[in-house]
């Protein structure tokens, strides 16, 4: 079985949207979609089958206030308003919705991971979770520490990011029983993640003092993975696909031009999927 894993990353996602897209446009059919943070939405939306949905999120929703802004972060606690997007704009009644009863249908595998807030373990559900007008499961696979002050309740528990427990956690997928795997980033593979200061994070988190633990891990956890990733692309188990430059798009910034150009190089890179599998 063939896999393929979204780590997220924000803004920076436009890369695999582009990647998702030629996927679409070529019929490229991966048994297994894996998401992490926003990868959760994107690749529930290739398994929609709604080619260019994650490009007008990206180039064009992005850049509305609602979607984004500080006001929803003093008014809301999240500067990203995951209720605008996986409500308001995704619902049936919303002005992009995601065809869920395409999703029921497909054969695709889904898994979104999501973290405790009170362990900081890792957590997955599956396509089942999804219910019809309620996304909570993308909301809480996204809920971004600090950019968020809140975790999202999902049935009875608090959950944050995916992330923040394992940020590319290609060990699921296998033990899921993939035999080849693509794992989409969305930074240059070289990337070096700064540390984030223990002192903050505790502080921070002081009503979760285990997931300010992880922040503050979270630098090594990444390089390590990295690392290993590298090493099972050698053995030809992994394609890992990933910008050589982002054009300036951070997770939360609004640049037209770039988004369009990560884009683009997504949709090209995406080539190297079919040799792959």
């Amino acid at each position: 079985m063939v896999g393929i894993m979204d780590i997220g990353g924000g803004l920076r996602g436009n890369y695999v949207s582009g990647i998702i897209d030629y996927m679409l446009d070529n019929s490229i059919d991966i048994e297994y979609c894996l998401g992490i943070s926003a990868g959760s939405a994107n690749l529930i939306t290739y398994i929609a089958g709604q080619r260019g949905r994650l490009k007008r999120f990206y180039e064009e929703y992005s850049f509305e206030k609602r979607y984004m802004s500080m006001g929803n972060y003093f008014r809301k606690g999240m500067y990203i308003d995951l209720d605008y997007i996986y409500s308001d704009i995704t619902n049936s009644y919303g002005k992009d919705p995601l065809n869920l009863d395409a999703i029921e249908k497909s054969p695709k595998r889904f898994v979104a991971a999501v973290t405790d807030a009170q362990t900081a373990e890792q957590k997955y559900f599956y396509k089942s979770d999804l219910k019809y007008d309620d996304f909570t499961l993308l909301k809480a696979s996204c809920a971004i520490p600090i950019a968020t002050r809140r975790p999202v309740l999902f049935g009875e528990k608090e959950y944050f990011d995916g992330g923040v427990s394992d940020p590319i956690p290609y060990k699921k997928a296998f033990e899921d029983g993939c035999d080849k795997l693509i794992i989409c980033l969305t930074l240059p593979v070289e990337y070096q993640k700064n540390a984030f200061p223990k002192q903050l994070a505790d502080l921070l988190f002081l009503k979760y003092p285990k997931i300010g633990k992880a922040i503050s891990a979270s630098h090594t956890m990444y390089h390590n993975r990295i690392n290993e990733i590298l090493e099972l692309e050698k053995q030809g188990k992994v394609l890992i696909l990933y910008p050589r430059e982002c054009f300036g798009v951070k997770t939360a910034s609004r640049n037209k031009e770039g988004l369009e150009k990560l884009y683009q190089l997504g949709y090209k890179d995406a080539e190297r999927i079919k040799a792959f599998i």
